[in-house]
């Protein structure tokens, strides 16, 4: 298919921003190195177009998932353009739930929390009641997984852009993630990711964020509250530019950098 120039938003995050089949490897060997068996059962919080509970499903045919996504058009735009496109039977194992996050499910093994949102709960009582909940979600052998970033660069306003130019169907674009501000009492920022073309065609602000930006620290101390039996960080390794290379190791120690990526793994 030829690439073409394309203004939906859902698609050039996608292409920019989420790596979905990655993400499914990802989580996979964590479980498994864990627990010495293969995650079956999926929860994704915060799901927006629900891409990583598709691709979790369409990994293995004993796989089901189940995604929470507040916001109506996002979940109708998933059920158009990923859904519809999956067998019937990817269909049946798969539940889409239009609502709040901060609710119990039926038991899964794993619980995914990406893109961050959590970081949308500011206050610390309604985080924990959201982690409990989930504890209360998980099977006896289950995890939950949560992304990170810091660095001594990352509550400065700046705005980092990349080239993308490796997609198969949509003509190549430049992805800007704009820090806008951060008040370092309240520890709240503001974000935004903006899209744009060579030809001056651009999207800004196509995504904003208002986000209470946690520590490691004090997630950890968070799931420990909430019932989890320990929690594992899981560090991005650096190439020979200082670039994250999507490697991620176990670690209890650290150098600060200009910007860092990791994950928090919290076991039932």
């Amino acid at each position: 298919m030829k690439p073409v120039k394309t203004t939906d938003k859902h698609a050039l995050y996608l292409a920019s921003v989420q790596d979905p089949v990655s993400d499914v490897e990802r989580v996979s060997y964590i479980y498994k190195g864990l627990f010495s068996r293969e995650a079956l059962s999926f929860r994704e919080d915060f799901s927006g177009t629900f891409a990583l509970s598709c691709s979790w499903v369409q990994s293995n045919d004993k796989r089901s998932s189940i995604s929470i996504d507040i916001d109506h058009e996002t979940i109708e735009y998933g059920k158009k353009n990923y859904l519809a496109n999956m067998s019937d039977d990817e269909q049946s194992r798969m539940e889409v739930i239009e609502g709040d996050a901060l609710v119990k499910t039926s038991p899964v093994d794993i619980i995914a929390t990406f893109n961050f949102s959590y970081c949308l709960l500011h206050k610390r009582a309604e985080l924990l009641d959201y982690l409990k909940k989930c504890h209360a979600s998980l099977n006896e052998k289950g995890m939950m997984i949560i992304d990170i970033f810091g660095g001594s660069d990352s509550e400065i306003p700046e705005v980092q852009e990349r080239d993308i130019d490796n997609c198969e169907y949509i003509t190549p674009f430049i992805f800007e993630f704009e820090r806008k501000d951060f008040n370092p009492v309240t520890r709240l920022a503001n974000y935004g990711i903006h899209f744009k073309y060579p030809d001056g065609t651009e999207l800004v602000d196509a995504y904003t964020y208002h986000f209470r930006m946690w520590s490691i620290t004090e997630l950890r101390d968070l799931f420990e509250e909430a019932g989890f039996s320990r929690s594992i960080v899981y560090w991005e390794d650096f190439d020979d530019e200082g670039f994250g290379n999507g490697e991620f190791y176990p670690t209890e120690e650290e150098e600060n950098s200009v910007n860092w990526n990791a994950y928090i793994v919290a076991i039932r």
